[in-house]
């Protein structure tokens, strides 16, 4: 990017100039500084600039000649000014040929005017134009402060853009959302909007970054009914929070872009505007927050009347007389999925906040969509969500909600591990902590009995409550540990896996042919731990009595007592 060659040879030093060659080219070819050049050429020119030679050595000869263009063609000059004259009586048709034909511009100058004077007015005309595009872009991003400074919206900024390159101009947010137009950008927005509809996975490849010799621009670009839409990055904190849109006509491809001064205004309206998403991101953060100590205060009791809660509720538009059941969701393993994606640009603390905020947010839209109330917060690494639900089908109604949310998790973080927790509906005033703890209970028990990701409800963990208040009884511990506790010792020592090939054995209602491959064992491999089981434990597993106290310690174990152990296994 820089001066045109059209704006270099309207100079007056270059009134005497006659372009022999590609002369189509010159109004939008740029040149970025000036040299003298005499054979041989090797890597002393550089891109966009022009060259200015006698052609010494080789002007009298048109092969060495169009070497010699040639060579200055590849190092991707602007042009060839040849001085007319003692070693170039007249550019060979052939020479003019070849670099027409590679739209090449080369230029003859009388032999009388110097090459000193030249370079200086082109050098000149170069720091005048940096000069000017450097005012230009100030004034650009002063009058996009003022309007912020005065509480102009988003059309205000692609408005004030629009003025100054004469281009529609629509500014989007990260997820191609519309959130400001210029006045002439009625047609862009629906294309965009079209565009996007096609191609929703538009926005999810990243910017491109490309030089020019003085700056950087980070954007991506697509064609759009013929016409090049480009769209420059916004920036704040170092993450992309939106984008300007503009439309260009038809002709113009990328690197027509970079050559245009207008890029330089671009760039600085996409900084300045990033001050609109900062207020936005504060904004809607410390809504969260306050909405967020709402529900958490909630779910622990922890109000002074009811009155304050209707109050606080109404302010945040929350319908305190709607059914809600409330459920708990974690993600179990947030740290080994920011390993797996190599995030090395971006903190993990930030990268948590990044996620469990989408993740909220597309929490509380799978509700919306479903046309259900939603209540959430995400406090000490877990997700507290209160669920209208129907008091009779609150459990279906929230399963069939985890399960959405599930699926688009698997789409936005497919390795993500999510356990719930579904509590039950109660009424009064201490509903909504109740079915807090209820909620906690289920996703406890659930963790333990099934593992991380399992989805349990309060409903489901009826016998495991009545198992927990059974563990404090000391001659049902005592019998536990006599049991289980000896098949955890001997799988301790040895390895053998004596506990999960009786979980498995129980859970298969004692058919050996079902447990054998469900374990992928040999029948006599199970065999001979089921003779071990009975021998360790001194109880037999065809008498109907032994079983049942066998299983029962089992269920103990893992309700409770294994915690001393700190052990914990699959008894579903």
């Amino acid at each position: 990017m820089g001066c045109t060659l059209k704006e270099i040879l309207e100079l007056p030093e270059m009134n005497s100039a006659k372009v022999c060659s590609a002369a189509h080219t010159i109004q939008h070819r740029p040149v970025e500084w000036v040299s003298v050049i005499e054979i041989p050429v090797e890597n002393f020119v550089r891109k966009n600039e022009l060259v200015l030679s006698t052609a010494i050595g080789c002007g009298h000869d048109a092969a060495l000649l169009k070497q010699f263009v040639q060579d200055i063609i590849r190092s991707e000059a602007a042009a060839l000014v040849l001085a007319k004259g003692h070693y170039v009586r007249e550019v060979p048709a052939e020479v003019i040929a070849f670099a027409s034909e590679q739209g090449f511009p080369i230029i003859e100058i009388p032999w009388e005017v110097r090459f000193s004077d030249i370079t200086h007015a082109v050098l000149h005309e170069i720091n005048n134009w940096q000069h000017r595009i450097l005012e230009q872009s100030e004034e650009m991003q002063q009058i996009i402060l003022h309007l912020f400074l005065h509480g102009k919206d988003f059309s205000a900024v692609a408005q004030a853009l629009q003025q100054k390159i004469d281009h529609p101009v629509v500014i989007i947010d990260q997820h191609g959302g519309i959130k400001g137009e210029s006045s002439k950008a009625s047609l862009l927005t629906k294309q965009w909007y079209r565009t996007l509809e096609k191609h929703p996975d538009l926005l999810l490849w990243n910017p491109t970054t490309l030089h020019d010799s003085y700056t950087q621009h980070e954007l991506k670009s697509c064609l759009i009914e013929n016409h090049l839409i480009a769209l420059f990055a916004i920036r704040s904190a170092n993450q992309i929070q939106g984008y300007l849109v503009i439309a260009f006509p038809p002709d113009t491809n990328v690197e027509t872009l970079l050559r245009m001064a207008m890029i330089h205004l671009i760039e600085k309206a996409a900084m300045a505007s990033a001050l609109w998403f900062q207020r936005e991101t504060a904004i809607m953060e410390t809504e969260m927050r306050l909405r967020g100590d709402f529900v958490w205060s909630l779910a622990k009791g922890e109000f002074d009347s009811w009155e304050q809660v209707l109050i606080r509720a109404k302010s945040f538009g929350y319908d305190m007389h709607a059914t809600y059941v409330c459920l708990i969701g974690v993600p179990t393993n947030l740290r080994v999925v920011y390993k797996k994606q190599k995030n090395d640009h971006i903190s993990f603390e930030s990268w948590v906040q990044e996620v469990t905020t989408y993740l909220e947010e597309m929490m509380a839209q799978t509700a919306k969509t479903a046309n259900k109330k939603i209540m959430i917060t995400f406090q000490r690494n877990e997700f507290v969500v209160y669920y209208e639900a129907d008091a009779d089908q609150a459990g279906r109604q929230a399963r069939d909600y985890i399960e959405r949310v599930n699926q688009k998790i698997k789409q936005y973080l497919p390795d993500l591990v999510m356990s719930w927790g579904i509590g039950e509906v109660h009424t009064g005033e201490d509903s909504f902590q109740a079915s807090y703890h209820d909620a906690r209970t289920a996703l406890e028990i659930g963790t333990r009995q099934k593992g991380d990701g399992a989805v349990t409800t309060y409903a489901e963990t009826g016998i495991y409550r009545i198992l927990r208040t059974l563990i404090h009884h000391e001659e049902l511990r005592e019998l536990t540990l006599q049991t289980i506790g000896k098949l955890f010792e001997h799988d301790k020592n040895r390895g053998m896996e004596l506990l999960h090939t009786l979980t498995t054995y129980i859970r298969n209602h004692g058919n050996v042919s079902q447990t054998a491959r469900a374990l992928n064992l040999h029948r006599q491999s199970l065999l001979y731990r089921l003779k071990k089981i009975e021998s360790l434990t001194g109880r037999s597993l065809t008498d109907p009595d032994d079983l049942f106290l066998i299983e029962l310690t089992a269920k103990l174990w893992t309700a409770g007592v294994a915690d001393e152990h700190n052990i914990s296994f699959d008894m579903t």
